[in-house]
């Protein structure tokens, strides 16, 4: 039986020499529609110039058209940067740069990610360095990312995913559907920063404590919660220091439970949150990474 479903297209813009993390986003999206689309009645379309655009002459240098197709379309956009800029169009320093303001103007999602992984050897070092520049533009902006592998920067695309679909979802307006949940239950990894006097009567904030914080971007309060964790690939779970359990998190509220890292914790992992609404029972998965 056909289901009606919400399509939100998701624009991979990045240079020319991240190839390989391009298919590591795409893959990011095709598993999460195998995860979520038939549940929650949602629906991720990647898009990337490659493989979609159509050729066209009289409209434009390349860029424009790109944008036309692609980058003033997609309501989401994930951008990965390598050592490269990529080549300065006339309207801005870059093309991938061009796709990501021109986004971030009409208010679409976008999500920024700069390799952190060793600089190859044949790098480009202007390259490098006008890449450099933009992210340190970008990052005065707003919070980018940054990852070391490939099953980092899947992990952090899919947290990105899950945010910007469920938040799309809930603004779908129309009579409430009770079969699906109010609350929206995110998971991250953290540190709790103290301030600590050096011995020179210096204030600086020290990370002290590790956190998984669980934060409830919904519209309705989660209640009974429990968590459950398993790692993904080789290595175990972080160590719970305690019950992995909340009585009830209100909504655009958070709470956090004391973990500790150990040598042999897998680099991700799944976190399953489980709760109920009015005493509707409720289960979501999300991956998260510990690195």
């Amino acid at each position: 039986m056909a289901i009606q479903t919400l399509t939100l297209s998701v624009l991979i813009a990045s240079p020319g020499d991240t190839a390989p993390d391009r298919d590591v986003v795409e893959d990011a999206i095709r598993s999460w529609n195998s995860d979520h689309t038939m549940r929650r009645k949602i629906h991720l379309l990647p898009l990337r110039w490659e493989l979609g655009a159509v050729p066209l002459v009289g409209q434009g240098d390349a860029q424009e058209v790109i944008n036309a197709q692609f980058a003033d379309e997609a309501d989401i956009v994930i951008a990965v940067f390598n050592s490269r800029l990529g080549q300065a169009t006339k309207r801005a320093v870059s093309g991938t740069a061009e796709e990501i303001l021109r986004a971030r103007d009409r208010g679409a999602a976008v999500h920024v990610f700069f390799s952190d992984a060793p600089i190859p050897r044949d790098h480009d070092p202007e390259q490098l360095a006008a890449l450099n520049l933009f992210r340190k533009e970008v990052q005065e902006h707003g919070l980018t990312g940054s990852y070391a592998s490939a099953d980092d920067l899947k992990a952090k695309v899919r947290t990105c995913l899950e945010h910007d679909a469920y938040k799309a979802g809930n603004l779908g307006g129309g009579e409430v559907d009770r079969s699906r949940p109010g609350a929206v239950l995110r998971s991250s990894y953290t540190w709790e920063n103290e301030p600590k006097q050096d011995s020179r009567g210096r204030v600086k904030m020290r990370r002290t404590r590790q956190r998984l914080l669980v934060e409830n971007l919904g519209e309705v309060a989660a209640e009974n919660v429990e968590l459950e964790m398993s790692p993904v690939g080789e290595g175990n779970n972080p160590t719970a220091l305690g019950e992995l359990t909340a009585l009830r998190i209100p909504p655009k509220s958070s709470v956090n439970f004391p973990i500790a890292l150990h040598m042999g914790v897998a680099r991700q992992g799944t976190i399953v949150h489980r709760w109920t609404e009015s005493g509707t029972p409720f289960s979501e998965e999300q991956t998260i990474s510990w690195t």
